[in-house]
């Protein structure tokens, strides 16, 4: 066992194992390879709310990170990167020097909570255009509280015994709360992701909010699915909140295109999609098939389900027309290209 500074983390190994007290690190993992031959790994790791991937290229020594996680998540990517990651190297390996580029999908606290922190250690965020008005004024600032109170009772229900602080990089006793990345990286639909790291693609996502991105890779055919949908008992349903329900059917209904092998959920882990659900179109189905009110679990469900999207929408303060809607070709692998062996450890 593996014992870092920030929590007291211990390493347990494999497979990532996304309940218990948080003090325990696991990881799941992708072995693929990238444009040229490359090798890939994608290491798979519980946060405090949601699962971290961290996109290693081994031989340049470089790693991407989908989604930034909740605030103190930071310090579980540092204590992964430099003592599980680094374990055996002849100098000590730093996150700062190691994590090149970090994203943040959209601006829910599990997403975006430590992008602040990340930009104070000198690693740049790339995020979607429109998120940085989110949370402004005094309706923003109740958004935040109220995510902040949804996420803690997420983090209950997975068993976490200590309560993680929502505002390490709060902005000050008026907030914000967490802050939105500053920097001028941003991404819209179709866009590469900047510093290297061009063989993923943004994919504009809106439904679970206006401004959410997915990201893709089209050479390996894996898709970071961010919050897009979710997995419970081995069954696919929509996010919480949905900020705007005729978005994301018009979404999902465009992703079908998207050829995909692997799909990478931040609540559910890795998906073989052959193995679970034989194609990418039928986990889609299945998503739609839970949409509908009639496939939900319980009136109290549906309730809690509309309080928490009036109340997301409301508060948010974010507007989308059909007319901003994307429209623009999909980026999808080169005609006649076999994809790469994909394996992955998830035991």
């Amino acid at each position: 066992m593996q014992r870092g500074r920030a929590f007291l983390f211990t390493y347990a190994g494999s497979p990532a194992r996304f309940r218990g007290s948080g003090n325990e690190m696991s990881a799941s993992f992708v072995w693929t390879r990238s444009v040229g031959g490359e090798p890939m790994k994608i290491h798979c790791i519980p946060g405090y709310v949601s699962a971290l991937y961290l996109v290693e290229y081994p031989e340049q020594g470089r790693v991407l990170l989908l989604d930034s996680g909740f605030p103190s998540d930071l310090e579980r990517v540092r204590f992964y990167v430099e003592e599980v990651m680094g374990a055996g190297a002849p100098t000590k390996r730093r996150m700062s020097e190691s994590v090149r580029l970090v994203v943040a999908t959209h601006s829910h606290v599990d997403h975006a909570g430590a992008s602040k922190g990340y930009e104070d250690c000198g690693i740049p965020v790339a995020y979607p255009s429109g998120m940085e008005n989110c949370y402004s004024g005094l309706k923003g600032r109740v958004a935040q509280m109220f995510e902040s109170s949804l996420s803690q009772f997420v983090a209950g229900r997975l068993g976490r015994s200590v309560r993680e602080r929502s505002f390490l990089f709060s902005g000050g006793l008026l907030g914000p709360f967490w802050q939105m990345p500053t920097g001028a990286l941003r991404l819209d639909d179709a866009t590469p992701l900047p510093l290297g790291f061009h063989d993923w693609v943004a994919i504009r996502c809106p439904g679970h909010t206006a401004h959410m991105v997915c990201l893709y890779h089209p050479y390996s055919r894996i898709f970071y699915a961010s919050d897009m949908f979710v997995s419970i008992r081995r069954r696919f349903f929509p996010p919480l909140p949905l900020d705007f329900e005729w978005a994301y059917n018009r979404t999902l209904h465009r992703l079908r295109r998207l050829p995909t092998r692997c799909a990478l959920l931040a609540h559910g882990g890795i998906i073989d999609v052959e193995d679970r659900c034989v194609s990418w179109n039928a986990l889609i189905d299945e998503v739609v098939h839970n949409c509908e009110p009639t496939a939900r679990e319980s009136p109290r469900f549906e309730r809690l389900r509309r309080l928490i999207a009036a109340s997301s929408s409301v508060l948010l303060g974010e507007e989308l027309s059909p007319d901003t809607l994307p429209r623009g070709p999909l980026p999808l692998p080169r005609e006649g290209q076999e994809p790469p062996h994909l394996h992955v450890i998830d035991f």
